[in-house]
């Protein structure tokens, strides 16, 4: 008589497949904390770890590699740049993880050059 039992539990799973074939729940992807293209507004402004006022974001620029590069305008006019992995959005401006001293001591007023790899030409 187990033969019975059996029977009815495997009856039960093939007239109900639903039950036999749940899917995994749903996955949720988890929250993004790394800097998006609209999370730095153009316009916003630009302060130092100390809040110190370093400029005004003056644009995003997004490499082919991903890389995001904020490019400044700073008080004097002139252009500079930072890379948004030492960038966060603060209540009321972009906040750097850099003091004054590291933002005037490391940039330059281009951003880097975006290496290109070298492509053979052909010869005829």
């Amino acid at each position: 008589m187990l033969w019975k039992p059996v029977l009815l539990f495997a009856a039960g799973g093939l007239a109900c497949p639903v039950l036999a074939q749940t899917p995994p729940p749903a996955q949720t992807p988890p929250p993004s904390f790394g800097p998006a293209a609209s999370t730095f507004p153009p316009g916003a402004e630009v302060l130092s770890v100390e809040g110190e006022p370093l400029g005004v974001l003056d644009r995003v620029e997004t490499r082919a590699d991903g890389e995001r590069i904020l490019h400044i305008r700073r008080p004097d006019g002139t252009l500079t740049w930072a890379p948004s992995v030492v960038a966060s959005r603060g209540e009321r401006a972009v906040v750097l993880e850099w003091t004054r001293a590291e933002f005037e001591a490391g940039q330059a007023a281009a951003p880097p050059p975006v290496e290109v790899a070298a492509t053979p030409v052909p010869q005829n």
